[in-house]
This record gives structure tokens, C-alpha cells and sequence, in this order.
């Protein structure tokens, strides 16, 4: 068969691992497409010239070196006619999908235009349905908790209170982990959470420990805004961070690198038993293939 692999959407560590594997398991039976910028790579038919060598060499590290994009145009038939035009004119057989909920719906569309597509969820966010496990999950944690636990050294120096804002876009899965992984004080990390209800239990946090924690998950609340209310309702010292772009790099852990290993040899296991049109998930701890419904 004629493969082709792509990645989209955000970044996550260990997806460069999953890629290596997935050659690893691939290519001597197969024929690897690899397209550079995603469904970009589709739509302008912009394929790397990356040998089995190269991927190991740069297994280990952060990001993703066929890069990856956010591809607006994919929305739209027309482009995605353009995409399944090529992938017709280089003969390939099944394209493989890595990224989160918007690349799992460009590959539906894929589907929907008869080509026979593998989907491996890969995003820090941990939010892919379905799926227990994304690529990239467990380094993004480890990376927050370890920025949280340096900067609190600096906030238990000045007594002060700090909010450390986490990614995940809509799901708290970061934020509740970092969370246990610090000891925090408060998690704001659903609507069910309030300004006020962080004041009260601060209130009380503030005297027992000299630099209470506070993780805030991205798009609910201003963190200005909110460090703002607990100095005037409680007259403290507050600071406040931004985690950021530090939770998707590095290089993946150790976890990270067995999960990703994991993903790649479930679908090249599927692909060489011809069971197309799948997502591999972790299920009750288990990596499984389930098929792709509408």
C-alpha cells in the first residue's frame, strides 16, 4: 500500500516518537508518504522527503518535524476536493491522521469522499471522545506542574499568592492534574467555579500556608481580573502566570514515549489486518481500534 501520513493541528510531545514508530512499522511493507503542514501538505500536494534515518534521529524530540497547521481552507469542499485529488494522483492508498478534534472531522471528511483514513489523537488537551489517552498529555502536565513548582519558590520568598493559567482550551484535564501534581489551593477549572467561592477558600488557605495556589483553565475567567478581586477582597499580595507555549514542548516522558510507541504499533497492526476507517483509543487502559462513525 501507499501511505500517507500527516499532522495537524496543535503540537504535542511524543508525537514525533509516534511517528517514528509508526515508520518503523510500516515501511518495509509499505510505501510512506510524509506531508508537510497537515491538510496544507494534502491541498498543495507538498510532500517531504524524509527517510527512516531522519525520524530516528529526531524521535525524542518536542513538536512535530513534519510540521503541523491549522488549515481553515480544509473546511471548505472545495479544498478538500483539491486534497483527495492528490492523494489520488500519488496513488495512496490510506492517509493517517494525527492531531484533535478538528483533524478527526478533516478526516471524516476524507472518508466521506471514499478514502480509507487511520486516526491517532494527539493533543495536550485531552479531549479527543472516545479516547482516555492523547499524545502529548503527560509531558504538558509534567511541564506545568514543573513551571509551578519553580515560580512558587519565588512566591513563598515574598509571601505572595500566584494563579498559574493552563491550557485545554474547554476541558480541565491539565489543570485538575497539575492541580494534585502541586497541592493547589483552589482549581478554577469549570463554570461551576466562582470569584467568590476562590476568595473564600483562600481566605482561609492564606493562613495556613505563606504562598497558596491558584490553577486557572484558559477561557473562563480574566486572570487580570481575577487576581484583581482577591487583592481587594482580601488586601494580598497577588501574582499571576501565564503558563503557555512551555506545556506543549520539551522532549516527551517517559510515559508519553511508551504511550505513543503504543498508538503506532495498534494502527500499523490494524493497517496490515486491513481494518480501515478507525481511531485508535485507550479504552479501560487498553489501545484499541474503533471505528469512525458519523
Amino acid at each position: 500500500m501507499n501511505i500517507g501520513i500527516l499532522a495537524s493541528g496543535g503540537d504535542g510531545a511524543g508525537m514525533n516518537y509516534c511517528l517514528y514508530n509508526l515508520y518503523k512499522k510500516l515501511y518495509k511493507k509499505h510505501k510512506i508518504f510524509l506531508f508537510n503542514r497537515g491538510f496544507y501538505g494534502l491541498i498543495n500536494n507538498d510532500i517531504l522527503n524524509y527517510n527512516f534515518k531522519y525520524l530516528k534521529k529526531h524521535k525524542d524530540d518536542g513538536g512535530i518535524i513534519i510540521k503541523t497547521s491549522r488549515c481553515k481552507e480544509f473546511e471548505m469542499k472545495k479544498y478538500q476536493d483539491i486534497a483527495v485529488e492528490n492523494i489520488v494522483k500519488n496513488k495512496i492508498d490510506l492517509i493517517i491522521v494525527m492531531g484533535g478534534n478538528g483533524s478527526f472531522n478533516g478526516a471524516k471528511e476524507l472518508i466521506v469522499r471514499s478514502v480509507k483514513v487511520m486516526f491517532i489523537p494527539c493533543t495536550i488537551d485531552n479531549d479527543v471522545n472516545d479516547s482516555e489517552y492523547c499524545i502529548g498529555f503527560d509531558t504538558a502536565c509534567y511541564n506545568c506542574a514543573n513551571f509551578i513548582k519553580h515560580v512558587n519558590t519565588t512566591m513563598q520568598s515574598f509571601n505572595r499568592t500566584c494563579i498559574y493559567e493552563a491550557m485545554g482550551r474547554e476541558c480541565p484535564a491539565i489543570a485538575i492534574t497539575v492541580g494534585n501534581m502541586v497541592d493547589a489551593d483552589y482549581l478554577y477549572v469549570g463554570n461551576s467555579c466562582s470569584v467568590e467561592n476562590c476568595i473564600d477558600v483562600l481566605r482561609i488557605a492564606k493562613q495556613k500556608k505563606d504562598a497558596p495556589i491558584v490553577i486557572l483553565r484558559e477561557n473562563l475567567v480574566d486572570i487580570k481580573y481575577l487576581r484583581q478581586e482577591i487583592e481587594k477582597k482580601l488586601n494580598i499580595d497577588v501574582r499571576t502566570c501565564i503558563v503557555g507555549y512551555v506545556q506543549r514542548g520539551g522532549k516527551p516522558t517517559k510515559l508519553e514515549k511508551l504511550n505513543a510507541k503504543k498508538f503506532a504499533e495498534t494502527c500499523a497492526k490494524n493497517i496490515n489486518q486491513k481494518n480501515y476507517n478507525n481511531s485508535i483509543v485507550v479504552k479501560n487502559n487498553k489501545f484499541v481500534a474503533k471505528k469512525i462513525i458519523f
